[in-house]
C-alpha cells in the first residue's frame, strides 16, 4: 500500500498524472485519458483507454468503450499524448546512455556495432533484459560483416571496430547462424561488400528472423540484394554521384579524412537522387538519414536544440562524462568557430541536399528510420533532433512519429510485437506533454514510461552502470610518444605528448597519476609533471585517458628519470 501511494505521488510530481488503485492489489495496468497515437498512422485516439496484462497490452479504445478490469491499476494521463515506446534504429550504445535514454521515453536502442562489442554488448542486453542495468532494451547487431582493405584501412574510430572477413558464401552464412546463437538480433553490413555477398548474407539472416542494414556506397545494388535498411545520407549521397570515379574520389577523401562528413553532402548530385529513391521504394528498403549528429547546428531549431542538451550536461545526476559535453557542443564549435567561409557554405549546401531527399524520398513513398549515430552528439536525443529536422525538410509530423517507431521495428522483422500500441503487442509507451502532430519537439518533453508494461523512472538518478567500456567512446590514440623522453630527478617540466585524435577531455597520466593537461591540438596534448612525481629515479609510465572513463587507456610511452 506504502509502496503504491508513493508511485502515486511521484508520478503526480513528474507531470500531473495520477495513479488510482482499484482492489487490493493491481494485476492490469490502465493508462487512460491521454491522446493516443498508435504508431500506425491512423488517425489519434481521442481519451484513450489502454489496458495491459503482463508485458502485452491486451485492448485499447476510448473511455466508455473498453472494460477496466477490476483490480487494475490506473493512470490518468488528461491532457497528455500517448506514443509507442521509441526505438532509437542506430544506436551506439554506452554505459553511461541508460538513463538519457529513459528520460527520453526511449524504450529500446538498436546497438549497431561499434568498437564496444561482442561479449560486452551482449552482457548490457542480458543486464537490461534482468532489471539489473537501468536503460532500453538492446538489440544488438554484433561487429559488422565485410572487413576494410586496400586504400580504404585508415587509422581512425570505424577502423578499430574490427569488421569482419566474408570470403566465401559459407563463411558469410556461418557468421550469421552464430550471430543469431550468440544472441544478437540484427545484422550490420559494411559498404565493403559485392552485391552477390550481400544477399548470401541478407538470405541466411532472413531465414533466421533476423533484419539487415548497413553502410553502401552502391544503394541501387544493396537494395536489390535484399538489404532491410541503409545508414546515413552519404550512403545515398555517394550512391547519387553516377561517374563510379568520382563517387570512389569521395569515398576515399572522406575516409582518409582529406574531407569532412559535413562537407561531403556539397558534392552529392541532385539528378542523381530519383534513381537511389526508385531503388529504395521499390525494393521497401528503409533508410536512415542521422543528419542531426553533423548538421543539427544549421536547423532552425538549434537553439532549442541547445537548450535542452545543456539541460541535461547540466544535471548532475546524468552522471555523463566529461566527453559528453565536449562532443555534444564541438558540432556548433565545429561549424561556427573552426570552418572556414568555404567550408561553412559546402556544409550549408549538403544539408539543403539532405533535407531534399528526405523530402522527395518520404513523398515517394520511402520508409523513413531515424537514429542517434551517437559519436557527435547526445544519444537519444539526437533521434528527437533528427524527427524535427525531418519535418522541416517537409516530412508529416505522423510519418516523422513512425520513423522512430514501428518503421525501425519492421526493418529488423520485429513488428510483430514492437513498435506501435495494438493488442497482443509488448507494452512500450512514451507519454508526453504537447501535441507532436502541431510541434514535433514535443517528443522529447517526456512526462511517463512504460517499458515491458511496467512504469519505470525516468528521471535520472545518478546510475552507475556496473559493467563500464573498455575500449573509449571517441577517440583514443592506441600508440602516444612523450618529449622530453628523459629528465633528471626531482626535476619538473611540461611533457610534450604526441598522437592522433586527441580531444579537450583526454588526460596525460604518469603511472596512473592524473596530470594537469592542456589540449593544443587533435595531435598534442601538453602536461605538468611537477617534480615531486619524479623525486625518484627509474622507468616511468606515461598514458592518456579520457576523462570520466574507467578502463580505457592508451599504450604507454617510457619516460626515464635518471640521476641528479
Amino acid at each position: 500500500m506504502v509502496a503504491r501511494l508513493l508511485l502515486a505521488l511521484l508520478l503526480a510530481l513528474l507531470g500531473g498524472v495520477a495513479v488510482i488503485t482499484h482492489g487490493a492489489q493491481a494485476q492490469t495496468l490502465v493508462i487512460q485519458g491521454g491522446t493516443l497515437i498508435d504508431g500506425t498512422g491512423r488517425a489519434p485516439i481521442e481519451n484513450s483507454v489502454i489496458v495491459i496484462e503482463g508485458n502485452r497490452f491486451r485492448a485499447i479504445g476510448r473511455v466508455g468503450e473498453v472494460q477496466i478490469p477490476a483490480g487494475a491499476q490506473t493512470i490518468d494521463v488528461r491532457g497528455k499524448t500517448v506514443l509507442p515506446g521509441f526505438i532509437d534504429g542506430h544506436c551506439h550504445w554506452e554505459s553511461f546512455w541508460g538513463e538519457v535514454y529513459l528520460h527520453l521515453g526511449i524504450t529500446t536502442c538498436v546497438q549497431i556495432e561499434t568498437q564496444q562489442n561482442g561479449p560486452w554488448g551482449l552482457a548490457q542486453k542480458e543486464g537490461t533484459e534482468m532489471g539489473r542495468i537501468r536503460g532500453p532494451r538492446l538489440w544488438p547487431t554484433g561487429q559488422a560483416l565485410g572487413a576494410r582493405e586496400g586504400e580504404f584501412e585508415t587509422e581512425g574510430s570505424r577502423a578499430w571496430r574490427g569488421y569482419m572477413k566474408v570470403p566465401d558464401a559459407e563463411t558469410a552464412r556461418a557468421i550469421v547462424r552464430q550471430k543469431k546463437k550468440d544472441g544478437y538480433e540484427g545484422i550490420k553490413v559494411s559498404e565493403f561488400l559485392t552485391g552477390e555477398m550481400l544477399a548470401i548474407i541478407t538470405d541466411e539472416a532472413h531465414k533466421h528472423g533476423m533484419g539487415v542494414t548497413g553502410h553502401s556506397w552502391d544503394v541501387v545494388a544493396y537494395s536489390k540484394a535484399g538489404i532491410d535498411g541503409i545508414e546515413h545520407i552519404w550512403s545515398v549521397g555517394y550512391s547519387s554521384i553516377l561517374d563510379l570515379n568520382k563517387r570512389n574520389k569521395l569515398a576515399v577523401d572522406r575516409t582518409a579524412g582529406r574531407i569532412d562528413a559535413e562537407e561531403a553532402g556539397a558534392f552529392y548530385e541532385v539528378e542523381g537522387f530519383d534513381t537511389v529513391i526508385k531503388a529504395l521504394t521499390d525494393n521497401k528498403v528503409a533508410w536512415t538519414p542521422t543528419i542531426a549528429k553533423w548538421l543539427r547546428p544549421l536547423s532552425p531549431s538549434a537553439e532549442r536544440f541547445w537548450k535542452r542538451e545543456q539541460e541535461i550536461l547540466a544535471n548532475p545526476k546524468a552522471k555523463l562524462p566529461a566527453a559528453v559535453r565536449v562532443v555534444t557542443e564541438y558540432t556548433t564549435e565545429k561549424l561556427f568557430k573552426r570552418y572556414k567561409p568555404d567550408q561553412l557554405e559546402r556544409a550549408k549546401l549538403g544539408y539543403q541536399k539532405a533535407n531534399e531527399f528526405i523530402r522527395r524520398f518520404v513523398a515517394a513513398g520511402g520508409i523513413l528510420k531515424e537514429g542517434s549515430d551517437s559519436p557527435r552528439g547526445m544519444a537519444g536525443m539526437l533521434v528527437h533532433e533528427a524527427l524535427v529536422m525531418d519535418v522541416d525538410a517537409g516530412v508529416p509530423p505522423m510519418a516523422a512519429i513512425q520513423a522512430a517507431t514501428i518503421n525501425v521495428a519492421r526493418t529488423f522483422h520485429k513488428d510483430k510485437d514492437y513498435g506501435s500500441v495494438e493488442p497482443g503487442k509488448v507494452a512500450d509507451l512514451s507519454i508526453v506533454e504537447g501535441d507532436p502532430l502541431k510541434d514535433i519537439w514535443a517528443t522529447q518533453n517526456v512526462k511517463l514510461v512504460v517499458l515491458n508494461g511496467k512504469v519505470v523512472e525516468h528521471e535520472f538518478t545518478g546510475y552507475v552502470n556496473p559493467i563500464p567500456e573498455f575500449n573509449s567512446w571517441q577517440q583514443l590514440s592506441t600508440t602516444i610518444e612523450v618529449a622530453p623522453a628523459m629528465i633528471t630527478q626531482g626535476t619538473g617540466t611540461i611533457l610534450k605528448v604526441s598522437g592522433k585524435g586527441f580531444w579537450p577531455f583526454h588526460r596525460v597520466l604518469i603511472n596512473g597519476r592524473e596530470l594537469e593537461t592542456r589540449f593544443i591540438s587533435r595531435t598534442e596534448l601538453q602536461a605538468v609533471l611537477p617534480a615531486d612525481l619524479v623525486s625518484e629515479v627509474g622507468m616511468y609510465k606515461v598514458t592518456v585517458k579520457s576523462s570520466g572513463e574507467t578502463i580505457a587507456e592508451s599504450g604507454p610511452a617510457p619516460l626515464v628519470v635518471k640521476f641528479k
